[in-house]
């Protein structure tokens, strides 16, 4: 599976405009998560060198209080413009027991990111607004497909989508919340 996926930057006073707007297109607000993401860093390379990702992502429904596990691989970006990627997840019982055993085989664990996400849906669209713990607020949109060959069509798609919520597709960020922490680390 490809995901497909661009991201903006968003002000925190553009957040409640963004809820109304996204209801106008006829999106509907599925959930709001509370996910914590920890990464891993691979045995034989640096993920962050072959532009690959590990994780291990606790999801908590805020409004139900379900609490679900998913350990997923991401593969590189497939393009210059969106954070395309090819993509692989499956769900787990016991997220701390999935992360010692990647421990043990050598994986190298990072500090989570942790945010709350407020999803909402249309169609194959997914839409959340993100709030990411020293890092910010951001608006990102996705659809699945199954092939390099939607890759474009999708992200055309998902680029009109940004524009009819007013928003400049200059301000697309390809960096995921792990290389923007670590970017703000570095700057201090």
């Amino acid at each position: 599976m490809i995901e497909v996926e661009l991201k903006v930057k968003v002000d925190r006073e553009e957040v409640e405009d963004l809820s109304h707007k996204l209801r106008d297109l006829g999106f509907k607000r599925c959930r709001i998560v509370e996910e914590i993401d920890t990464y891993f860093n691979g045995i034989d390379r640096d993920f962050r060198e072959t532009d690959e990702a590990l994780r291990v992502r606790e999801s908590i429904d805020l409004e139900k209080g379900e609490r679900r596990y998913y350990l997923t691989y991401k593969g590189p970006k497939l393009d210059s413009i969106s954070k395309t990627r090819e993509e692989y997840q499956v769900g787990m019982e016991n997220g701390d027991t999935t992360k010692t055993i990647l421990e043990k085989l050598g994986f190298k664990k990072i500090p989570p990111i942790r945010k709350v996400r407020e999803i909402y849906r249309k169609g194959d669209i997914l839409v959340s607004i993100d709030r990411v713990e020293g890092i910010g607020y951001f608006l990102e949109c996705e659809k699945s497909v199954k092939s390099k060959s939607e890759k474009e069509d999708a992200i055309g798609e998902l680029m009109d989508l940004i524009r009819s919520l007013g928003l400049d597709k200059k301000e697309l960020i390809r960096a995921s919340y792990l290389e923007l922490r670590d970017s703000y680390e570095e700057k201090g």
